[in-house]
């Protein structure tokens, strides 16, 4: 054979090993009949996948929890959090968990309330001590999108959404949508927000030590996310909101030591006016003084997903950069690698109807980007929900999806974000720049409109 077309043979094999090697299907501890899942790395490297799935008496549904140990290839058998008819699923909205510094377990879900006569949902949270065997009484936390950040101590910090129209937290609610779907009483009152982005100090025992009020005017159903910084620092992001209906994403950082936040700022300032919510919250991670955040905007009727990282702990930022490949849905998360670069992973349409890709693209701190890689096919539905994921000791991201379906399925793979290289080495796949109509975006219209964000599907 000739040397040339040997030695590129040789190199076509290569490059098709790494391909297939890059993202490998893991067993699920999940039943049939689950979905909207949630990944955590504890300090150990302990991965925690929480889910929806069959409850544990007739007529209910459960919040599960399943741990992969370092160096482990199974799932543990699933426990379960919570088991109860009162359940709330919601393809956006979903169950979350922290990790404390003390080893003790946060997990907070969405519940219906009790009665005939109950109306809409509330945010619920519980603590273990015991690895999630046992939980401690539940307690209400607040209304909507909930994010946690463990603490030194044993401490949590939660944020959420709650509404800015009611002074009783359990005022009656629109049936079956989110506080945020709240119509203004008083049509032709002066402007008032709607929605407030509140958060509370928790103690290891679950009680509130403090509350805080954020940002008193965001958007009414992004999900917020949060990243724990070195020295007790926490940075919050979210969407903002203001009277003209600019809803672009912000960010402000909590202070343990000083207990204060930052006063709230634009992670860019896209000037994205609609009003309406495109239910697209941001997703940050970090590691030691290294953060990225990434977002969704459609300013300029242009869907785009950008990021932005740190590498001073969150006090400036990079420029922002453009991640997406022309035609992104969002539904964004963000993970931490060792050497301080981050994987973006985001849903983009696909070619056939109702198909969508989720890619990967690894963001180093000068703003340099990877090539992008298919990491899964998913769905457009918001039935598949949000995918979330989680790094390994060995340095693999483990992501968990929705197969929609009936029934739904969560999903698991990992891939080797190593295979993610810089530009001007060699790279496993040609990032492609996909052509086509722009993406239909879910939305969650205004308090002064009637279609809301509906729950899950």
């Amino acid at each position: 054979m000739n040397p040339l077309r040997l030695l590129l043979a040789v190199a076509a094999l290569a490059l098709s090993a790494r391909a297939a090697d890059f993202a490998r299907p893991l067993p699920t501890p999940a039943a049939a009949d689950s979905q909207c899942a949630n990944l955590v790395s504890a300090p150990d490297g302990t991965l925690h996948l929480t889910w929806y799935g069959p409850g544990d008496r007739a007529g209910e549904r459960a919040l599960k929890l399943a741990t992969l140990a370092p160096g482990r290839a199974e799932w543990s058998a699933p426990l379960t959090v919570v088991s109860t008819p009162l359940l709330m699923e919601n393809w956006a909205d979903f169950a979350s968990l922290a990790v404390g510094t003390d080893g003790a377990l946060t997990a907070q879900w969405f519940q219906k309330p009790e009665g005939p006569d109950a109306r809409g949902y509330d945010g619920w949270y519980s603590r273990s001590e015991d690895g999630g065997r046992t939980w401690r009484t539940p307690a209400r936390l607040g209304h909507e999108f909930v994010a946690l950040a463990p603490l030194s101590g044993g401490r949590t910090l939660a944020v959420w959404l709650e509404s800015a129209r009611f002074h009783d937290h359990h005022a009656p609610r629109s049936s079956g949508n989110p506080p945020s779907a709240i119509r203004n009483p008083q049509s032709n009152a002066p402007y008032a927000p709607s929605m407030k982005l509140l958060a509370r100090l928790l103690a290891p025992d679950g009680s509130a030590l403090r509350e805080w009020t954020v940002d008193p005017d965001v958007c009414t159903c992004c999900q917020n996310t949060a990243a724990v910084l070195p020295g007790d620092r926490v940075f919050v992001g979210y969407r903002g909101h203001t009277a003209e209906e600019i809803r672009d994403n912000k960010y402000s950082v909590f202070d343990l030591a000083a207990g204060t936040w930052s006063a709230p700022a634009t992670l860019k300032d896209d000037g994205w006016k609609i009003a309406a919510c495109p239910v697209n919250g941001p997703a940050a991670d970090s590691r030691g003084n290294a953060l990225a955040v990434a977002w969704f905007t459609a300013a300029d009727g242009v869907a785009r997903v950008q990021a932005r990282a740190s590498s001073d702990a969150g006090r400036t930022f990079g420029a922002p950069v453009q991640v997406d490949l022309g035609r992104p849905l969002g539904r964004i998360e963000t993970v931490m690698l060792a050497d301080g670069s981050a994987a973006i992973l985001w849903l983009e349409v696909g070619d056939a109807e109702n198909v969508a890709g989720i890619y990967a693209r690894r963001l180093w701190a000068d703003g340099t980007l990877s090539e992008a890689r298919l990491v899964a096919t998913s769905s457009q539905a918001r039935a598949s929900g949000f995918p979330r994921a989680a790094r390994r000791p060995d340095g693999r991201i483990v992501m968990a999806w929705t197969q929609a379906g009936d029934p739904n399925q969560v999903r698991l793979l990992d891939f080797d974000p190593a295979q993610l290289v810089r530009p001007g080495k060699l790279a496993a796949a040609p990032a492609i720049i996909r052509r086509g109509p722009p993406p239909i975006l879910e939305l969650c219209a205004s308090p002064s409109a009637s279609n809301r964000l509906a729950s899950q599907p």
